[in-house]
């Protein structure tokens, strides 16, 4: 009985400490402008682990491509503030991507694929905001999965397409 215990607990310590691992690989970054970040999503670990930082942020980006929503990543972001100065930037986002901007008028501009996009939108810092950029090209709707996110944004999400 003991060793089945013991065995148990090393199965449970081991499979603990793999998602801790992988949890620690999201951490909070520092673009060339000093604003912080966090960028990933890429599987539901990535998925899981990000949630622990949304609280700490006050703007969430999600890039998806289709009807269908099928998250995508490598995405260049540049975002611009009223005086069209560049603010923050990042050439390769993943399909989610949590930061914090103070209040103001901002345009986002994002590329992937060779293809642009530029949303202007409004961010009140005291309020959480999500932004999905979403590419409709032309890919075979039936092999990919839609998006399933949280949907626990305090407001309706806006979306922009080219």
């Amino acid at each position: 009985m003991l060793k089945k215990y013991c065995l148990s607990l090393a199965i449970c310590l081991s499979l603990f400490a793999a998602g801790v691992c992988h949890a620690d690989e999201i951490s909070i970054q520092q673009d060339v402008h000093g604003v912080q970040y966090v960028t990933g999503g890429i599987g539901s670990e990535e998925v899981e682990a990000m949630e622990a930082f949304k609280k700490q942020f006050n703007l969430y980006f999600l890039f998806s491509e289709g009807k269908a929503g099928r998250v995508i990543d490598d995405i260049q972001l540049a975002i611009l503030d009223s005086k069209n100065q560049e603010i923050f930037t990042l050439d390769h986002a993943a399909p989610r991507l949590l930061l914090n901007l103070p209040s103001g008028k901002y345009q986002a501009v994002a590329s992937y694929l060779g293809s642009e996009q530029r949303y202007r939108f409004v961010h009140d810092a005291k309020k959480s905001k999500r932004i999905i950029l979403n590419w409709k090209n032309k890919i075979d709707e039936d092999t990919v999965e839609p998006v399933t996110d949280d949907q626990s944004a305090e407001e309706p999400a806006p979306t922009a397409t080219p």
